[in-house]
């Protein structure tokens, strides 16, 4: 399933597709901008199927609901949404579009690249673990995303070589770096969401 996301200074592309056997995704994502930020979060539900979908899609909708708060805030309400839950790895990111720093935190293994128009790639590090509603320590970077810029955000299911990586930032469109991203997918048992984004 693929989606085209086109907001006024960004352009996203996402593609899910759930594990192999599965009906459902057990990944959940959001991506939304408004005249003072954009944000996206990519959750990824523990096991698969239903209970894995509802776990992320709780984090997620955690996330929709109270976007205008920062980053960390986010994080620990998404964490305190996991109780009686299976639990979650998430990743958010949140970008100021009038001072162009980026908030990003993460738990678990989603990943998220950035390049700069100068061509250099910023690789954010997640915590290890898990969201369960148990105490979590959050941590909070601040990424410099100057206009030009251009991220790539996938759960674990994606398996991508830093070959690619450095590929996606030549191509001037989110479509043709998208294209390029799901043409050289392996096949993989695991859920998958790979998002493509570029400042217009």
């Amino acid at each position: 399933m693929i989606h085209h996301h086109d907001f006024k200074k960004l352009t996203v592309a996402a593609y899910q597709k759930p594990k192999a056997g599965n009906q459902m995704c057990g990944d959940s994502y959001y991506v939304a901008e408004t005249p003072e930020y954009f944000i996206c979060a990519v959750a990824d539900g523990l096991g698969s199927g239903d209970m894995a979908k509802d776990s992320s899609l709780a984090a997620i909708n955690v996330v929709k609901e109270y976007q205008v708060e920062d980053v960390e805030s986010l994080m620990k309400r998404a964490n305190e949404e996991m109780r009686g839950k299976r639990g979650c790895v998430l990743s958010i990111f949140k970008l100021d579009l009038k001072t162009r720093q980026m908030e990003f935190s993460g738990i678990g293994n989603i990943n998220l690249i950035i390049y700069q128009p100068d061509g250099s790639i910023n690789r954010p590090i997640s915590f290890s673990g898990y969201l369960s509603g148990k105490t979590q320590k959050v941590k909070v970077q601040t990424i410099d995303y100057p206009s030009g810029s251009s991220f790539v955000t996938y759960s674990d299911g994606v398996q991508i070589s830093s070959k690619n990586y450095a590929m996606i930032a030549r191509f001037d469109s989110v479509q043709e770096s998208f294209q390029h991203l799901t043409d050289s997918l392996p096949s993989t048992n695991d859920d998958i969401t790979l998002l493509v984004g570029k400042t217009v």
